[in-house]
This record gives C-alpha cells, sequence and structure tokens, in this order.
C-alpha cells in the first residue's frame, strides 16, 4: 500500500495488487508470487520483479537480477521469487513499475446463478478479451460486503462478476461493450457501469475488502487457495456447494475467476473442536478436487507448512527430488524456513537426505 500511494500521481503503477495489499508486504509477496485482481491481463509478482538483494543462509549477501531486466544466464530472480523463504532473506527489492491505462472501464455484471456467471466467465476469455480484472463474489459475500459498505448491491443475486478493461479510449469502448453483450447472452439480468472514479473506486473497495466483511457473517473464516482450468469453475463450485452440505459447514466464494483461482471462505466457530474439523475435512476434500480436476492446491499463497502433505499429489518422487537438490544449492542445513514447502526440506529427516545429491549424502 505504502508503493501504491507513493507513486500516485506519478503516471505509473506497481500492476500486482493484492487485496490483503492493506496489510500484505512487498517481500511476503516476493516469498509466495502472489496475484492479485489485475494478473489476468498483467501477470504475478513474478513478472514485476527486476533484481532482488538477498541474504543466503550462510549470511552472504548476493545480487539476483538487474534492475535493467536484461541479466545473461540463469533467471535465478525468477527462480527466488516464490520459494517462501527456503532459500534466503531478500533485504532489497527492484520492482517494475506500468504505466497507468489511458482509460478503464468498470462493469458489475449481476446474475440469478454461479453457474450463469461461470459461463459468462467462459464466453468472455472465449471471444478474445483479456480483462485487468475478472472477479466473482456469491450471494453469501456480496450480502456481507452490502451491508459493509452499501454500495448498492441486490441482495437476492446468485453471483456478481466485477470486470474491468483498460487501454486506449476507443478500444476499451468496444471491449465494454462486447462484455455487455456477451454478459446478456449468458442470463445477466444486468450490467451496470461505473460512471465516474468514485464509484469504480468503491467497487474494487468492496471487493478488496471483502475478506474482512466476513466477520458479519462468522466469528471464523478458512480460506483456501486453489486452483482449477478456468472451463471447469462451474465444477468446482458444484463441489464446493456440496462439500459445505455434507459436512454441515457454509461455504462462501470469493475469487480470481478470469484465471480459475478460486478462494472457497469456510465459515465457523474456531472454539467449537467439531466444527474446526470437519472445516480441515472439507478443505481437504477441496483442494483434492482441484488436483483431481488439471489443478493445483495453490494460486498465490504458498504451500508454507499447511499444504506439505499435498506434494506427493501433485508431483513425482522425481520431482520432488529435483526440487530437493534446488533447495539444497541455496540452503543446504535446512536453517532458513525449515520444513515449508517441500515434503523434505529442512535436512531433518531421513527421507531428505536419500533424495539430496550423492556428494550431500556423503557429508551426512
Amino acid at each position: 500500500m505504502h508503493l501504491t500511494q507513493h507513486l500516485k500521481g506519478t503516471g505509473y503503477h506497481y500492476a500486482p495488487d493484492p487485496s490483503s495489499q492493506g496489510a500484505c508486504t512487498i517481500g511476503g509477496n516476493v516469498a509466495t508470487n502472489s496475484g492479485g485482481p489485475h494478473t489476468l491481463k498483467y501477470g504475478v509478482t513474478v513478472n514485476h520483479i527486476l533484481a532482488l538483494e538477498v541474504v543466503l543462509p550462510d549470511g552472504s549477501l548476493v545480487e539476483l537480477g538487474s534492475p535493467t531486466g536484461d541479466t545473461p544466464g540463469y533467471d535465478l530472480t525468477g527462480l527466488f521469487v516464490g520459494s517462501e523463504g527456503t532459500f534466503g532473506i531478500c533485504t532489497r527489492i527492484t520492482v517494475r513499475l506500468t504505466r497507468n491505462p489511458a482509460a478503464y472501464r468498470t462493469l458489475l455484471g449481476i446474475f440469478e446463478t454461479v453457474a450463469d456467471a461461470t459461463q459468462a466467465i467462459s464466453q468472455i476469455i472465449g471471444a478474445g478479451i483479456i480483462p485487468a480484472a475478472l472477479e466473482m463474489m456469491d450471494q453469501g459475500i456480496v450480502g456481507a460486503v452490502e451491508a459493509a459498505f452499501h454500495f448498492g448491491f441486490p441482495l437476492d443475486a446468485g453471483a456478481v462478476l466485477l470486470i474491468e478493461v483498460d487501454g486506449l479510449e476507443i478500444a476499451v469502448d468496444e471491449e465494454a461493450e462486447k462484455i455487455v453483450r456477451i454478459c446478456q447472452e449468458a442470463a445477466a439480468r444486468e450490467v451496470r457501469r461505473a460512471t465516474t472514479e468514485k464509484e469504480r473506486l468503491l467497487l474494487w473497495k468492496c471487493r478488496k475488502q471483502a475478506f474482512g466483511a466476513i466477520g458479519r457473517l462468522s466469528p471464523s473464516y478458512c480460506t483456501q487457495d486453489g486452483v482449477v482450468p478456468r472451463t471447469r469453475l462451474p465444477e468446482i463450485l458444484a463441489f464446493i456447494t456440496d462439500c459445505g452440505a455434507r459436512h454441515g459447514i457454509r461455504i462462501v466464494n470469493v475469487f480470481h475467476a478470469g484465471d480459475g483461482n478460486i478462494h472457497p471462505i469456510l465459515l465457523f466457530d474456531e472454539r467449537d473442536a467439531a466444527q474446526v474439523a470437519r472445516v480441515l475435512e472439507a478443505s481437504d476434500e477441496i483442494l483434492t478436487k482441484c488436483i483431481e480436476m488439471g489443478g493445483s492446491v495453490t494460486g498465490e499463497h504458498g504451500i508454507g507448512v499447511e499444504k506439505i502433505n499435498f506434494m506427493d499429489k501433485l508431483f513425482t518422487a522425481d520431482d520432488l527430488a529435483v526440487m530437493g537438490l534446488v533447495h539444497d544449492v541455496f540452503n543446504p542445513e535446512g536453517r532458513c524456513s525449515p520444513r515449508k514447502m517441500l515434503p523434505t526440506a529442512g535436512g531433518c529427516g531421513t527421507e531428505h537426505i536419500e533424495r539430496s545429491s550423492p556428494a550431500r549424502r556423503a557429508a551426512l
């Protein structure tokens, strides 16, 4: 948020804008290769990092990449971004700035059902339109956001799509008109346009602070970060609804629909141990289903320690062994973020030794 505020009035901005930008840090974004609403068009964090100053686990200071963005040899900057602190500590970051678009058009599509909204998503991308952002909120989230911000969201809508296109003035008008037609063909009840910059910013405030409004729905919540192919969004959302019903857990959804990055939010009371157990079971089922659909268990939040058990489902033993070798190049003793990301990370178990290089095994 400090960087965003600092750049106001310069004609440039830092394109990655996580919904949690009021609380998160650039360093944390580098660690997990974070995304955000505008990554559909502009890419995730790694696409906007030019250079890094890094302290390795042995205390040495190294420079990765270059402020010019043109470095011969291996892309070690790209390798470091997303390493979740397991390679070292990042102490300085050079970011790529993006020129502000000449114009924006921000639309709100209102749909009777989630299925209709997801159909519109596929048709927009299928028409060759790449919006700057394409976000979805279901009825549960819409209710919480409306109670918090009083924007005028229809509380009886099954889902709403927040769609933004940007670029040259003449181009955005044409794209916006196409999107309106596509939404109408997908049975949208209504498509609204933000007519002023104030209205546009309020729409984005509603989306970015949606998680903060969840306190109106339950005392506790757990959010997941799965990914599925865009065409399978209707299936995964139907599965999430069924999963919530089976486990007696209410689940609401707000997510980056354009790239299939889902964020199901499981509502519960952490003072009730039975509810906690059901939430964990439901979360496990949802993420496993993402893998079965050809997706992943994380799009921008990382693996950390919570999702290590899914790594064997996502990757083969050979894949994980290679990742272990890369880990050992930077962090052979497991000093930085031990036991994170890889089932074998940290150098504390025999499994890790077996997957290390011959020289590393001999040394141990």
